[in-house]
């Protein structure tokens, strides 16, 4: 019960402090509460599956030394777990397009898509995050704010629009910042994505399991030694 209260109120504790730090520095923008609820839902799938990652290995000690399970099933049921809260979170965006009266539109069917950008980018993320909390258990606190960090170094506060050319020119490379803007796209804009907003997070995903995975897959064999040193 306490997890389930945990997965509702985060979102909306997470989108409140950032609503108030825009308001201190005078930022409006256009229903800016809804703006920050399509950055921070998504968000919230990729660090906190990374998060679960990291400590995926660790948590399954008696089952790894005692009982023999697929293993490279640790980062895929991380990212599922979380799945579980991001799909609570999603309440928040609809109550935010209530109070700012912005309705459903037609680019809701591009929904599956973005979610699924979401998702694809979380896995990928999820594999590199088991092996490094794996080998280096002590830095899994710094790790954790390193990732909380992507989210100001993409336009999550503010819109894209809103950031000035010469910032936009790299945070572009983020690839927090096609995930947010494209859910903004969804909800606040009512059009389509752009191709590279779509792309570049899937794009990212995939990237990092083609590298991960066969060298977790390699390293798996090795788990029980390594948590039992630990």
């Amino acid at each position: 019960m306490g997890q389930l209260v945990k997965w509702f109120a985060d979102p909306f504790a997470l989108v409140g402090v950032y609503l108030l730090l825009r308001l201190i520095f005078s930022r409006g923008g256009e229903a800016p509460g809804l703006s920050l609820a399509c950055a921070v839902v998504p968000f919230q799938i990729v660090v906190f599956s990374c998060i679960s990652a990291m400590s995926g290995v660790s948590l399954r000690e008696p089952i790894l030394l005692n009982m023999q399970f697929d293993r490279m099933l640790i980062p895929p049921a991380s990212v599922l777990t979380e799945s579980l809260a991001f799909a609570a979170s999603f309440l928040m965006i609809p109550l935010a397009m209530a109070v700012y009266g912005v309705g459903p539109q037609p680019s809701l069917l591009w929904l599956p898509v973005v979610v699924a950008g979401a998702l694809l980018l979380a896995l990928g993320a999820a594999w590199p995050a088991a092996l490094i909390g794996l080998w280096f258990p002590g830095i899994k606190t710094l790790a954790s704010q390193g990732l909380r960090t992507l989210f100001f170094a993409a336009p999550g506060v503010v819109a894209l629009s809103e950031v000035s050319d010469d910032v936009k020119h790299w945070i572009v490379y983020n690839p927090f910042t096609g995930l947010f803007e494209s859910f903004r796209h969804v909800f606040l804009y009512g059009d389509s994505p752009e191709f590279w907003q779509l792309a570049y997070p899937a794009g990212v995903g995939l990237v990092l399991m083609l590298l991960f995975l066969p060298l977790y897959r390699r390293e798996q064999r090795h788990f029980g030694k390594l948590v039992g040193d630990d």
